[in-house]
């Protein structure tokens, strides 16, 4: 068979695949792209025990519209599901960018989020339509790239941004980002994946938001105002859990499969995807924040300084694939990334405590990145090696990515909590300030934990076999 056949794409599908990578960049870029902004958002409009769900709105919604939108696309196709999700996401930004007062910026980052979550996951939805198997790990590595550049280039662009107009600015860029994805979406091929009948598990999704939302609110109401309602906020949050697993063990079409779940290396290998990435988004998050109160940065200087740690992410994540050309057994590189993690972490909290130079902790910060960006690309290549026929595929990928939502939901929220004790969100806090790394070494912890009760199964078709030197004849050529 021609490998040019093998290998093509179909008519207008290269523009519809750009079109969905810069909608994942989008999303990508928003959730770090408000860290340098926290300062101005709580001048303008107010801080206080509010001010965490600037983020936490958007990674908890995020969370939720990930599976119901990738479901939404299995019954009405790729391309208007997509345009659901683009659609969200540009009302969620004018609602924010127009906000009076602290609510309404929360409001619309939940319907950003909910947008967002469709713009991540609907991308490796049209991949496994539109490319050949051949050519799947470049698209899988230009998705690595697009996430790194997004973290990367979040705080630094908000951070600009803030300095030289306003952080509104920040929400109103996505208009014509939005409608520039639009036009591609709308002049793209057809995605050519028939449509099937498919429930969408609506009350999964809402029980799982439910639940998040209200453990976390109830998590925060204790620890910033120690208010009795936190108690009530926190038992109700973790009473819908419960009624959360019943209702995938019995759904049609759950929300995460439960027969997926419950493969170790698919399992073990989403946990450690969601404390990485918890991690990472706490940080990214807060840290400019603690940076801008300690040092008197800008928010464009606390933008640059955060480059370090995003930089370590970047270089370190091309890594990987070098090693496993020669040695394709990805738990050792988890198992080293995560031990170090945790002692980046906590060296992390140690400068902060002794109030070290600013170059110290973005040494810190940028050692604790590389950690992360060794571990990221392991944790698919594994998920995939463990799910190679292709009716598991498309539910084990769902799941890490649904598992990455839960991460930045859980370490933005912890860390968020942490800052609002430690002061840093306008209020009255008591708590130590170097507590704020505390959250990415208990999860980094968890992690190591995960990559320690991992099988060490090899890479199929990752190891690539050099072609053998020829024996050298009787004149040493």
């Amino acid at each position: 068979m021609d490998k040019a056949k093998v290998t093509a794409l179909p008519a207008g599908a290269p523009l519809l695949l750009a079109a969905g990578m810069m909608g994942l960049f989008l999303a990508a870029l928003e959730q770090t792209v408000l860290g340098p902004a926290m300062g101005g958002i709580a001048a303008d409009l107010g801080g206080g025990p509010l001010l965490p769900w600037v983020a936490t709105a958007y990674l908890v919604t995020a969370t939720a519209g990930a599976p119901i939108l990738s479901a939404l696309a299995d019954v009405i196709g790729r391309r208007p599901a997509l345009m659901i999700s683009l659609g969200l996401f540009v009302l969620g930004s004018v609602i924010a960018a127009t906000a009076p007062g602290l609510p309404a910026l929360v409001a619309g980052r939940a319907v950003q989020g909910a947008g967002a979550g469709g713009l991540s996951a609907l991308p490796f939805v049209i991949i496994g339509d539109l490319v050949p198997m051949a050519r799947r790990a470049t698209f899988s590595a230009w998705i690595s790239t697009i996430f790194a550049a997004a973290s990367a280039l979040g705080p630094l662009a908000g951070g600009i941004l803030i300095d030289r107009l306003d952080w509104t600015a920040v929400f109103w860029l996505n208009l014509p980002l939005g409608l520039l994805i639009a036009l591609g979406v709308l002049a793209g091929g057809a995605t050519g994946a028939g449509r099937r009948q498919r429930r969408v598990d609506a009350l999964g999704a809402a029980l799982l938001a439910g639940a998040i939302a209200a453990t976390l609110l109830g998590v925060d109401r204790l620890t910033s105002a120690g208010a009795a309602s936190g108690w009530v906020l926190l038992l109700a949050g973790m009473g819908l859990f419960p009624l959360f697993v019943r209702r995938m063990a019995r759904a049609p079409d759950p929300l995460v499969p439960v027969k997926v779940m419950t493969e170790p290396t698919i399992a073990l290998n989403a946990l450690g995807l969601m404390c990485t990435q918890g991690a990472n988004i706490g940080l990214a998050v807060w840290l400019p924040l603690y940076w801008q109160h300690a040092f008197d940065l800008t928010a464009a200087e606390t933008g640059r300084a955060l480059m370090g740690m995003l930089a370590g992410i970047v270089v370190a994540a091309y890594v990987p694939p070098r090693i496993l050309l020669r040695h394709p057994h990805y738990r050792p590189i988890v198992r080293a990334g995560a031990g170090a993690g945790v002692v980046c972490a906590l060296g992390l909290m140690a400068g902060m405590a002794m109030q070290a130079p600013l170059g110290v902790q973005v040494a810190a910060a940028g050692l604790l990145g590389a950690c992360w960006g060794m571990m990221y690309p392991n944790f698919t290549l594994a998920t995939q090696n463990a799910a190679r026929d292709g009716q598991n595929m498309g539910a084990a990928i769902g799941v890490l990515a649904f598992m990455r939502a839960m991460g930045g939901t859980i370490g933005a929220s912890a860390t968020g909590i942490v800052a609002v004790g430690a002061g840093l969100a306008g209020t009255a806090g008591g708590w130590p300030v170097w507590l704020l790394a505390a959250p990415a070494a208990v999860l980094m912890a968890i992690c190591l934990m995960a990559g320690l009760a991992m099988a060490d199964h090899p890479l199929v078709g990752y190891a690539v076999r050099r072609p053998a030197r020829p024996a050298a004849g009787p004149g040493g050529g």
